[in-house]
């Protein structure tokens, strides 16, 4: 019993380790690509191509990942992702020119679609129960990783003498802290560690303790509830649930996005403010808000239900839109609200997913993050071409629009939920 407690604490302790490592090195971003520009004297579309190139390492990460997991089991992928991460930010220091620090960076944002894939797969084994507080709770750490991450930056780089390539070499020990936890944790066995033993599938449904009426509502779905068989990635992909809950997801994570992606370069472009006070202010308060949200709001999630909490925050969030929109610049005072409401969108989905898809979650919810992957890269692009096309002001103000069609992709989704029969929604 105390063995078992130990493994079980040690797999909260790498999962919520993983997080804050994952949103502090992600986030450092803010401070060492300006620097980088600098250094290498990049132009403009340049530096555009780096920040393709980090978004599509990403993509494609998600879209292996999510093979790779059903084809070896949630250890090796998380294995893949920790080490490609470590080398990746081993590299980046002794990078003498801008496309082989390109090349170092697509290696670790790639590590970060890995591990992406690879913790929600073994967080929907982990939580089975209370998912939404736990993943919110889960996922606040990265929150508090990316408020950590620009400030300790900025810190490192004015008390070092290698400029920002000190950033990530500082970055390193807490990548690897949270390999040598998963190293040591023993992993809950899935689909693809259990594949061909008799019994496996009741044995991993008892040993996890899903709940067997979470796990048969899914049906016709991606749940295991009714055959051994297991979900390979491809079958999931064939999975009509799963493409409706990729698409949630992906719009979700376009109105989450675009906030921190286009909101300074709505502000200083439209009304003047100067991205490096006001539009640092208004981020560091996003970040803030978001990240409280997902401390706190977990309880009341599981209390009204998953998919009827995101359409009250869907909701929520084209009225502070719109208002933060019509109050021109005050807008900025009102738009950090955003971070409370936008927060909950992506770990909720998760419990979504873990509730739906019975023991086929991990796989299917690898599937459903790679296919989100794609629909949010290809919206960012269209936002780009919105402001190019009509005017800088309307790239950000296209959110109010991806917030409509994400509540009525989620008005599909609660109806096939509740035609299915599962609970919790």
């Amino acid at each position: 019993m105390k063995k078992a407690s130990l493994q079980r604490a040690l797999l909260f302790a790498l999962l919520f380790g993983t997080m804050l490592m994952f949103g502090l090195v992600e986030n450092i971003r803010g401070v060492s690509f300006p620097l980088i520009r600098d250094e290498f004297d990049l132009p403009f579309e340049r530096q555009g191509f780096m920040v393709a190139m980090l978004s599509l390492a990403y993509v494609v990460s998600n879209i292996i990942a999510g093979i790779f997991l059903w084809r070896f089991g949630i250890k090796p992928s998380a294995f893949a992702g920790y080490s490609v991460i470590c080398l990746g930010l081993i590299l980046v220091p002794f990078m003498p020119s801008f496309f082989p620090v390109t090349f170092a960076l697509f290696a670790v944002f790639g590590g970060f679609g890995f591990l992406d894939v690879g913790m929600n797969a073994l967080a929907s084994k982990v939580f089975v129960a209370k998912a939404a507080l736990l993943m919110n709770l889960l996922h606040s750490f990265y929150g508090i990783g990316a408020i950590i991450g620009p400030r300790l930056a900025g810190f490192i780089v004015a008390n070092t003498e290698f400029g920002w390539r000190s950033v990530y070499v500082f970055s390193l020990p807490l990548a690897l802290l949270t390999f040598a936890l998963a190293i040591a944790a023993r992993f809950p066995k899935d689909g693809a560690e259990a594949a061909g033993k008799t019994g496996s599938a009741s044995d991993t449904n008892s040993a996890n303790g899903v709940n067997s009426a979470n796990a048969s509502s899914a049906g016709k779905d991606c749940s295991a509830g009714e055959t051994v068989k297991r979900k390979s990635f491809f079958d999931a992909l064939k999975t009509p649930m799963v493409w409706l809950l990729a698409l949630a997801l992906g719009l979700a994570l376009v109105v989450e996005a675009n906030t921190p992606n286009w909101a300074p370069l709505y502000f200083h472009d439209i009304h003047g403010f100067d991205p490096a006070t006001e539009g640092a202010a208004f981020l560091s308060a996003f970040f803030l808000l978001f990240t409280v949200s997902r401390l706190i709001c977990g309880p009341f999630v599981e209390k009204i239900g998953y998919v009827r909490s995101l359409l009250g925050v869907a909701v929520l969030t084209l009225a502070v839109f719109a208002a933060g929109f019509a109050m021109g610049p005050r807008g900025i005072f009102a738009l950090p609200a955003l971070g409370f409401l936008v927060a909950l969108f992506w770990p909720t989905l998760m419990a979504v997913a873990i509730v739906s898809f019975g023991k086929d979650a991990p796989v299917c919810a690898g599937a459903t993050i790679a296919i989100a992957g794609i629909v949010n890269t290809a919206v960012q692009f269209l936002v780009g071409l919105t402001n190019r096309a009509i005017g800088p002001a309307w790239g950000y103000r296209s959110s109010a629009v991806y917030t409509v069609l994400l509540i009525f992709v989620l008005l599909l989704l609660y109806k096939k939920l509740r035609r299915q029969g599962v609970k919790r929604i």
